[in-house]
């Protein structure tokens, strides 16, 4: 799957590397991994960060035709190497948009008259 499908499709940034699908219990599941190169500290802003493990998190996106579809991915547990923080990598997934109108009154282009 390309890159370019994930963003379009599903709103994926840059900083995931697709993995693989999972075809699982009716749903599509796709799974990613952060690229190595966003592992950078928050206290320090050091480059020099370890993988020291990871979590998997789900999030539940538009579903391909009746099915529905995860994307699945790792939040990388790191160290820095530099000044010891531990730290979490947030996903760099798709943010929540509302789906509701703004509430706004519409505004008239009417003339009076």
């Amino acid at each position: 799957m390309s890159q370019s499908l994930l963003y379009r499709a599903f709103g994926v940034r840059e900083g995931y590397e697709y993995v693989r699908p999972d075809y699982r219990a009716g749903t599509v599941q796709f799974y990613l991994t952060v690229k190595a190169e966003f592992f950078v500290c928050p206290a320090c802003q050091s480059a020099h960060a370890i993988r020291k493990g990871a979590r998997a998190r789900s999030l539940q996106t538009l579903p391909s035709g009746l099915k529905p579809v995860l994307l699945v991915t790792e939040v990388p547990k790191c160290e820095c190497m530099d000044c010891g923080t531990k730290f979490e990598l947030a996903p760099l997934l798709p943010r929540r948009m509302s789906t509701t109108p703004s509430s706004s009154p519409p505004t008239s282009t009417r003339a009076a008259g």
